[in-house]
């Protein structure tokens, strides 16, 4: 019996799927701390999984970004462990895609990677549309912490763009 990953023919839902999950899904990776070739990587490998059980899966939305957040953090667990906690000063720039002006697009790349980590991958996941209590079960933590970040990310932002204001004027 052949399964849909086995070079089996793949549903139309599931390409449709594919098409419009899978850029979402690599932003909201990179977002989050992963380099572009890793969150590719992840989600590629995240979506050939559910191709495999595609036709059971209940929530494909939710399933595939749960399966590649996990495959994610056990790539920057095992590079954090290899270089001793140093990784995270050689993330690459991520590039926010939803700017249209180049200059405003590295000034909110820059606050974002200017964020602590768990601050930076908190607000990724919230612009990507997922609630406190979706990013408190993906992070492995309470609704609160979640919240508390979230605080504390805003108001970092708000002071970065409210610098930006008062050197402008």
């Amino acid at each position: 019996m052949s399964r849909t990953g086995d070079h089996g023919a793949v549903p139309p839902e599931f390409s449709e799927f594919f098409r419009a999950e899978y850029p979402r899904l690599v932003r909201t990776l990179a977002a989050t701390g992963a380099r572009v070739e890793e969150a590719k990587d992840v989600a590629q490998e995240a979506m050939l999984e559910l191709a495999g059980i595609w036709p059971n899966c209940r929530r494909p939305y939710g399933w595939v970004r749960k399966v590649a957040w996990h495959k994610y953090l056990k790539i920057a667990e095992r590079d954090r462990k290899r270089t001793n906690g140093e990784w995270q000063a050689c993330l690459h720039p991520r590039v926010v895609q939803d700017c249209d002006d180049p200059d405003e697009r590295e000034w909110v790349r820059q606050q974002l990677v200017e964020l602590p980590p768990r601050q930076r991958a908190v607000m990724a996941l919230y612009v990507d549309g997922y609630s406190t209590d979706e990013i408190a079960e993906l992070l492995k933590t309470e609704v609160s912490t979640v919240r508390s970040h979230l605080r504390h990310a805003r108001v970092a932002l708000r002071r970065g763009l409210e610098g930006e204001r008062g050197d402008g004027l």
